[in-house]
């Protein structure tokens, strides 16, 4: 499996968008080992996505990324690890040694990776709170 850590200097870029090189590894049975790094491109995510799956690479593991250009990965045969942060070295080794499950341990702070369920649960896990109900002007007047 070829995995592809998008990276800004050491470590992972917190947005894909800003990632400056892409750093590539497969497992060798227990064994992390590094295949290159290249420049990642600077003209949009469809020349990342190409060159991605141009190079067969097995999994993503970003920053931020939108829905879209998630789509479009998983759409190239590419799978997405995404909103993951960290030093890359440090994230690469976790993936070897804990597979794409482990990487949940070093997941960025906010909304992340769709696990979301809308108005009833936030990233973490917690329940919140109801929003009060507004009431439009409109509603004052039929009072």
């Amino acid at each position: 499996m070829l995995v592809c850590l998008a990276c800004y200097a050491d470590r992972v870029a917190t947005l894909l968008e800003t990632a400056t090189e892409l750093r590539l590894y497969r497992k060798d049975g227990a064994e992390l080992v590094p295949c290159g790094v290249t420049p990642a491109p600077q003209n949009g995510v469809l020349a990342l996505i190409d060159l991605l799956a141009a190079a067969k690479v097995d999994l993503l593991i970003c920053g931020g990324v939108n829905g879209c250009a998630q789509a479009a990965l998983r759409q190239s045969g590419v799978a997405v690890a995404a909103w993951i942060g960290g030093v890359a070295e440090d994230v690469a080794r976790v993936w070897a040694t804990r597979g794409v499950q482990g990487l949940d341990a070093l997941r960025l702070p906010g909304c992340c990776a769709g696990h979301c369920q809308p108005r009833r649960a936030n990233c973490r896990g917690r329940v919140r709170a109801p929003r009060p109900r507004r009431i439009h002007q409109k509603e004052l007047s039929d009072e």
